[in-house]
C-alpha cells in the first residue's frame, strides 16, 4: 500500500505564487488553475517515487478516496449518497467509479455465484430453471453437442457478460426503489445513486470481505482443530446471514438518505431487503438468456 512504502512529505510547494497555466493561459496562484483545473508540476512530481506511488495506487485503488468511501458505506449506509446529491464529492470516489471496484474485487475473490451464475446453478438452482434444462437440452441434442464443453464455454462467456450486466442489475432495483421511495422531491439520479451505493456495499461486504473471511476461518478451523464449519457458507445459512446485512443497509440508508423517521426507515428497509433477492431473480434469468443466445 502506498502509505507503507512512501513516507508522505511535508509539503513545501510556495501557494502564495503566481503561475500561468498552461493549458489556457489564465493567470492564478497556488497549485491549480481555476479555469481549467491543470495541475502545476512540481519538481516532486517527476521524482521515481512519486511515480512508483502514483502506479500503485493505480493498481490497487488505494487512494484515499476509496478507502475513505468503502468506510462510510459500511458504518453509515445513505450517507454517501447523501453528501453526494447534496454537493460534497472532493472526499469521496464517484459511486459509478465505486461500483466498478467493487465489479472488480468480486470476480477477483469469487466465493459464490451471486452474479455470475454458472451454468449448473441455472440448470438446478433457480425459479426459471425449468426454462434453462428445455433450452439447453434441446441445443445440445440438436447439435449433438459434448455436455462438458458446452458447460465450459457457457460459464467463460457467461462470466465476461456477468460484469457488464451487473449494471442493469442496478438500473432495474431503481425500480422499486422508486415506488417505495416515491416522493416528488426525489428524482431518478437521486434513486440510481443510492443503488449503485448499495450494490458497491454488497459486492465488498457481502460477497468478498466476509464470505473470504469465514473461508479462511473454515479453513484455520479444519487444520487447528479438525472442525468442520462449512456450514457458515452455506446457501442456506449464509443467505439467512445476507438478508440481516442487506436490512441493515436499507434501514440505516432509509433513515440517513431518505431521511424517514425509525419506524418508517425499519418498515421500508425490510421490504427493500426482501425485494433485493427478487430482483436477483430477474437479473439471473436475464444473464442465462444473454449468454445463452450470444454464444
Amino acid at each position: 500500500m502506498a502509505f507503507l512504502f512512501f513516507k508522505k512529505k511535508e509539503d513545501s510547494f510556495d501557494y502564495t505564487s503566481h503561475h500561468v497555466c498552461k493549458n489556457c493561459g489564465s493567470a492564478f496562484q497556488g497549485k491549480f488553475c481555476f479555469r481549467c483545473g491543470e495541475k502545476v508540476v512540481d519538481v516532486s512530481d517527476r521524482s521515481f517515487a512519486k511515480m512508483a506511488e502514483s502506479l500503485l495506487n493505480a493498481f490497487t485503488f488505494l487512494e484515499g478516496k476509496f478507502w475513505r468511501s468503502f468506510k462510510l458505506i459500511v458504518t453509515q449506509p445513505g450517507q454517501l449518497s447523501h453528501d453526494i446529491r447534496n454537493g460534497i464529492q472532493v472526499p469521496y470516489m464517484k459511486l459509478v467509479g465505486l461500483f466498478f471496484v467493487a465489479n472488480f474485487f468480486y470476480f477477483l475473490f469469487p466465493v459464490f455465484d451471486t452474479f455470475n451464475s454458472s451454468l449448473y446453478s441455472q440448470y438446478h438452482q433457480q425459479d426459471h430453471s425449468h426454462i434453462v434444462q428445455s433450452l439447453v437440452n434441446a441445443r445440445i441434442k440438436a447439435n449433438q453437442l459434448d455436455v462438458k464443453e458446452f458447460t465450459n464455454q457457457y460459464n467463460a462467456h457467461s462470466g465476461n457478460l456477468a460484469k457488464l450486466l451487473l449494471v442493469v442489475l442496478v438500473f432495474i432495483f431503481t425500480l422499486p426503489l422508486s415506488i417505495v421511495n416515491y416522493s416528488k422531491k426525489n428524482f431518478y439520479f437521486d434513486h440510481l445513486q443510492i443503488s449503485f451505493e448499495f450494490h458497491a456495499f454488497q459486492m465488498l461486504l457481502s460477497s468478498v470481505i466476509i464470505p473470504n473471511l469465514l473461508k479462511w476461518i473454515i479453513q484455520s478451523a479444519k487444520k487447528w482443530f479438525a472442525a468442520d464449519w462449512s456450514v457458515l457458507l452455506s446457501d442456506n445459512v449464509y443467505s439467512k446471514f445476507s438478508i440481516i446485512i442487506f436490512a441493515y443497509f436499507w434501514i440505516r440508508a432509509q433513515r440517513t438518505f431518505y431521511e424517514h423517521s425509525w419506524w418508517v426507515s425499519v418498515l421500508k428497509g425490510l421490504v427493500l431487503g426482501y425485494i433485493v433477492f427478487n430482483t436477483w431473480d430477474i437479473y439471473r434469468m436475464l444473464l442465462f438468456f444473454f449468454t445463452f443466445y450470444t454464444m
